[in-house]
């Protein structure tokens, strides 16, 4: 699995730091390290109740190894903490983004584009230049032709020229088959995108032409914005910038 190598990656790192704070929000969960750093990654919704989160005492203090590998469990909220774990250290160094994904995919009026989640402000772009688009949504809150369940992906997925997957695809562990159902051009958007440039040009990965996530600057503000339930919209005006990696 792709989070395995994630993990692997930056083990070495990781064993030589421990965790200062983390917080869970509504909408994202925010780990700073010992050496600074911070990272994002989206708070899984699953319908569960916070009882069900099962690490015993604090978490600020363990070894930030040990938070990471909660990337590579079933636990919603343990994923969540070791995406953003891991994504301190893959966010500290990366460039800020230079074009928008939607110019790196070269999205045009022939293009079956599809994406994975339902971002809505981009999605209004890509159903202005695009033949057609389709979203699939695990909980489709509203009904509309190219607003899908998720499940639909296993046959629609392949006859998109370009897709868009959010880096929540990470967390639950779904990023592997996605990948597995695209054929065309692939880009990872959103604050959980993992900026690993491994991921691109790598054969094991294939297609992926982009990673596009963001690079916190000021982890005690994330930490509040985060902490009151703040969205994608208030961490880009306030602590975080967008950076990515492109091929």
């Amino acid at each position: 699995m792709i989070v395995h190598n994630l993990i692997a990656s930056i083990e070495a790192k990781l064993a030589n730091l421990t965790v200062e704070k983390v917080t869970i929000g509504l909408r994202y969960t925010c780990v700073v390290l010992s050496d600074g750093s911070c990272g994002l990654a989206a708070t899984l919704d699953e319908r569960q109740c916070c009882n069900n989160f099962n690490w015993s005492g604090p978490l600020a203090g363990r070894p930030a190894l040990e938070l990471a590998r909660g990337l590579a469990t079933a636990d919603p909220i343990a994923s969540s903490i070791g995406l953003a774990t891991v994504n301190a250290v893959f966010s500290e160094d990366a460039p800020l983004q230079e074009i928008e994904p939607i110019e790196l995919l070269k999205i045009d009026k022939d293009d079956v584009v599809g994406m994975i989640g339902n971002i809505a402000p981009l999605a209004r772009h890509i159903a202005e230049r695009a033949k057609e688009l389709l979203i699939f949504e695990r909980n489709p809150s509203q009904q509309s032709e190219n607003v899908l369940p998720d499940w639909a992906a296993e046959w629609e997925l392949p006859r998109c020229e370009a897709v868009f997957i959010t880096g929540t695809a990470f967390i639950n562990k779904t990023i592997d088959h996605l990948l597995d159902l695209c054929v065309g051009r692939v880009v990872i958007i959103g604050p959980s995108t993992p900026l690993w440039p491994e991921l691109l040009g790598d054969i094991s990965f294939k297609r992926i032409v982009g990673l596009f996530g963001v690079r916190v600057c000021d982890p005690e503000l994330v930490c509040q914005i985060v902490s009151e339930g703040g969205g994608t919209h208030a961490l880009l005006k306030h602590g975080v910038v967008r950076a990515a990696f492109a091929s």
